[in-house]
């Protein structure tokens, strides 16, 4: 099933704060990802799919100037690819991995909505209760004088009609960003509401924030020491904190780095402690782990594993409780024609992550990156249209040598206006120009015919044949070359 050009792939050009406010991200992407026309009935080999994978995500991180980034595939029960790209720490060469940990940043959410709802099937609470019933110091002035008060259900999905953050914050004055406990009852104390309640989708982290002063007096523990010992610790979730880990110089968690400025080198962003912001937005965690926590929702909904929620109750998560954009309890949903991925995204100083679902196809991805504008969405969705399906066919995931093999590697002029990356897809030889003005790397591959030797043509949309590329080979045989449009390109290793 592709996946072809999306609203979200505009993301890589926006400006990086208009990435930062999340507020904003969801409201200028929405959740619908958009079915192009590209033709894969055929599944390549794992091997064909890993090696456009590697090759595309390696050309943004070099292109883009990304720091660091980590992946994960499952498939049901397994971790069906997991790699890490580029420099976790760029000052002490530590190079990321499946097991390095980033901020997570709004992922957090999820894991309030969870603990929201173990309280709710406890009996402890319901979703309709107005937010004063547990936090008698929530008085909001209203806009309309006969508006009702926010429930925890209209916050778990953004419909409470709160504002994005609590008063007084400002993004670029991180000490403003993150109010203690006290100083976010203070800030409450004068807000004044967006919109009233249950008309208008407004993502708030304000609203999470609450959420998990919600759960810290029902539950009668802090919210860190709940979400721990309720969530995190029985699903072995060992790498998962409601914290940022402190990162010393060479240990495993990834550096948070800024934007790419227009001249010089990005940033190194101090991490911070997020204190009332936490449930909203403090997480940390590795790629690895959000895999084993996909791995865990599949098991819920097969009715295999109920020790943390019930599958109904998961159900109900994944359910759309707002229609537009379609969110759930905790989790957005997006639409892929009749197929439906839930999960999360994540953006905050310094790192990009993003989990999304598909509970039909127990297919799940996880990407993080230690930038403030890494193009996280395209990133997630693509690696999902390359690998699913390769994971969803009959096909061995050995490896076979193709008789393009030789053919495979990176060309370039070195002052070329693009460089190109040649690869075998369904046994084809294709090349694949880079960076490149499409995202989309499927979509974006030229398949080639062979016409005599070393002479390939462009294969049109229509099967006729098209422009000209010639390989090159040395006196040993080695191809080493290629020639397209007058352009010399060498062979070359990355």
């Amino acid at each position: 099933m592709p996946l072809v050009s999306t609203k979200a792939d505009i993301m890589r050009y926006l400006n990086p704060f208009q990435i930062l406010v999340l507020c904003l991200v969801f409201v200028q992407f929405g959740v619908r990802v958009e079915a192009g026309d590209h033709d894969q009935t055929a599944a390549p080999t794992y091997g064909e799919a890993v090696a456009l994978l590697e090759t595309w995500i390696q050309s943004i991180v070099d292109y883009d100037r990304l720091p660091g980034m980590s992946l994960a595939i499952v498939h049901d029960q397994e971790i069906a690819y997991a790699k890490g790209f580029g420099p976790s720490d760029r000052d002490h060469g530590v190079e990321a991995t499946p097991n390095t940990i980033y901020g997570i940043c709004s992922i957090a959410k999820v894991f309030t909505g969870i603990a929201v709802m173990q309280l709710r099937d406890a009996g402890k609470l319901n979703l309709d209760d107005p937010v004063e019933k547990h936090l008698p110091w929530f008085s909001p002035v209203e806009l309309e004088p006969d508006s009702r008060s926010p429930t925890l259900g209209d916050l778990l999905h953004h419909s409470g009609g709160l504002p994005c953050e609590p008063d007084q914050t400002v993004w670029t004055e991180p000490e403003q960003l993150y109010p203690t406990r006290e100083e976010l009852i203070e800030r409450v104390s004068t807000l004044k509401m967006s919109y009233p309640p249950n008309t208008t989708f407004n993502y708030s982290n304000l609203g999470y924030s609450l959420l998990g002063e919600v759960i810290s007096v029902v539950s009668g523990m802090e919210y860190a020491d709940y979400v721990r010992e309720n969530i995190l610790d029985p699903l072995g979730l060992d790498a998962t904190t409601p914290f940022m880990p402190e990162s010393p110089p060479g240990n495993d968690v990834a550096k948070g780095y800024g934007p790419r400025p227009r001249n010089g080198s990005r940033i190194e962003i101090l991490n911070r402690d997020q204190k009332s912001l936490t449930p909203a937005s403090g997480f940390a965690s590795t790629a690895e782990d959000l895999a084993n926590f996909a791995m865990w929702q599949f098991r819920v909904l097969d009715g295999e594993d109920s020790r943390v929620l019930k599958r109904e109750t998961l159900q109900e998560m994944h359910s759309m409780q707002w229609p537009d954009p379609a969110w759930g309890f905790g989790f957005t949903l997006w639409q892929m024609g009749d197929q439906t991925f839930v999960g999360h995204q994540g953006g905050c100083f310094g790192y990009q992550s993003q989990l999304i679902i598909s509970p039909q196809e127990k297919i799940a991805v996880v990407v993080m990156v230690n930038a403030w504008d890494a193009p996280q969405f395209t990133l997630v969705f693509r690696t999902y249209e390359i690998m699913a399906p390769v994971l969803k066919s009959l096909h061995s995931k050995k490896t076979e040598k193709s008789q393009w093999a030789e053919y495979a590697g990176f060309y370039t002029s070195g002052n070329s206006w693009s460089d190109a990356e040649v690869l075998w897809w369904n046994d084809t030889l294709v090349v694949l120009w880079v960076p490149g003005g499409n995202p989309n790397p499927i979509g974006s591959l030229t398949k080639l015919s062979r016409v005599e030797g070393e002479v390939f043509r462009e294969v049109g949309a229509d099967g006729k044949l098209g422009k000209h590329y010639i390989f090159r080979r040395d006196a040993a045989g080695n191809v080493v070359g290629l020639k397209f449009n007058n352009n010399v390109l060498t062979k070359q290793a990355l």
